[in-house]
């Protein structure tokens, strides 16, 4: 009993680690560029980097030895007779990423999605312009992450401003996916991509001898 309700508790952790969010936030602004990463509650910034203390207290990394032409030349690996390219394995692979993507689109959630968009300028009649093209951009785009994405908190306002000189954009964006939904994909394709790899490096040679004795 003892070790079933070890076993129990193992997967109960196991599950609740599944469920957590991780992905990343990005968020434009006046104030300028910023990137985090969102790994559950926990939200860390990526961009801008903090600044380093002054003074070169880094140990400096050893530049590696130049090796020999003679010696190089005998680590070169040359293709045997009849063995596919690494460039025609790798469009085998084109497949497989295609799927990956279809299946990581899906997955994705756009768990918030701000955009504040201030039309200005120096000419009215520009502005109102720009105003009705940023309307129609937005009408078209719109359905677009609508259709491919999981959308699930979303603010979008335009408007016109004729006091203002330039156009100002305030926007931010959260995308994560579930530790689960992230270990189910890399494990499926990565299995995949491994199998077709060493499926397209079979020489062709025995390629058509195994479909002649077939």
């Amino acid at each position: 009993m003892t070790f079933l309700k070890v076993l129990l508790v193992i997967l109960v952790v196991l599950w609740l680690i599944s469920l957590i969010r991780i992905g990343g936030r990005v968020k434009y602004g006046a104030e300028g560029l910023f990137v985090f990463l969102l790994l559950g509650p926990v939200k860390l910034c990526l961009f801008p980097a903090k600044e380093e203390p002054e003074g070169d207290w880094r140990p400096k990394k050893k530049k590696p030895k130049k090796q020999k032409p003679a010696l190089a030349e005998k680590h070169k690996k040359e293709p045997k007779e009849g063995q596919p390219g690494t460039l025609s394995r790798l469009m085998k692979l084109l497949p497989v990423v295609g799927q990956a993507c279809g299946a990581l689109r899906r997955k994705i959630r756009i768990d918030d999605l701000d955009l504040d968009l201030i039309w200005g300028g120096s000419n009215p009649a520009a502005i109102a312009i720009g105003y009705g093209q940023a309307n129609a951009a937005m009408g078209m785009i719109w359905p677009i992450l609508d259709h491919n994405f999981k959308v699930k908190r979303r603010n979008l306002r335009i408007s016109m401003d004729y006091s203002r000189t330039q156009p100002g954009v305030e926007a931010a964006a959260a995308l994560t996916m579930t530790v689960g939904q992230i270990v189910t994909l890399g494990v499926h394709y990565g299995v995949k991509t491994l199998v077709t790899w060493i499926k397209s490096g079979k020489p062709a040679r025995k390629k058509q001898e195994a479909m002649s004795h077939e």
